[in-house]
């Protein structure tokens, strides 16, 4: 069980923060809010917190790793760089269930926007580790991509992976999964309602 707390008083220039819950190993949780209330910066922390072999982080904004290249390329080099905690089995169900076996000519600059999320999670989601920080993965992705994600993320679960996300939607959700209202109360950002898919 891994313990998260946060205690922040200028968390964001508007409000602090106050935080703690805990994580099994193979656990879930959901964070949900409005918007501009510091779910992403929340989510920085609790990465932070962590050394960089035992976590790997989705985020919102793109990354700064994607030059401009065809797909295929990249693909090469995460077969053949040998990089460490590298799940050749995920990254190729993840590459072919998010159909970009299908766009390898093309330039990381012609994806749509959920060919890119498709991209991004990929990338990611290939490193084997044991925490998994999602910022709103389901962004852009149609319904079969989010299928695939949904699906994804239990078969991690399952295995023993603890999985932190950050959501609007959670329709696309796995059922079971823990969910927290995040809520800024006296201008301290702390969990509010939990309740499970």
């Amino acid at each position: 069980m891994k313990i998260f707390e946060l205690h922040d008083p200028l968390f964001l220039p508007h409000c602090g923060c106050e935080m703690q819950f805990s994580l099994d190993l193979g656990g879930s949780i959901v964070f949900v809010g409005e918007n501009g209330i510091g779910k992403s910066t929340l989510l920085r922390h609790l990465y932070s917190a962590l050394e960089m072999e035992s976590r790997t982080v989705v985020e919102q904004k793109s990354s700064e790793y994607f030059f401009d290249r065809k797909l295929i390329t990249l693909k090469d080099f995460f077969l053949e760089g040998h990089l460490p905690h590298f799940n050749i089995q995920n990254f190729l169900s993840l590459w072919i269930d998010f159909g970009l076996d299908k766009k390898e000519q093309r330039l990381i600059s012609h994806l749509s926007g959920g060919e890119t999320q498709s991209l991004k999670l990929c990338l990611a989601l290939c490193k084997d580790c044991t925490f998994y920080f999602l910022d709103e993965p389901s962004q852009f992705l149609d319904t079969q991509r989010k299928k695939t994600l949904c699906l994804f993320l239990e078969k991690l679960r399952l295995s023993g992976k603890s999985l932190i996300v950050i959501e609007h939607n959670i329709d696309w959700l796995p059922s079971g999964w823990n969910v927290n209202q995040l809520v800024v109360e006296n201008n301290v950002l702390k969990r509010g309602a939990e309740w499970i898919i």
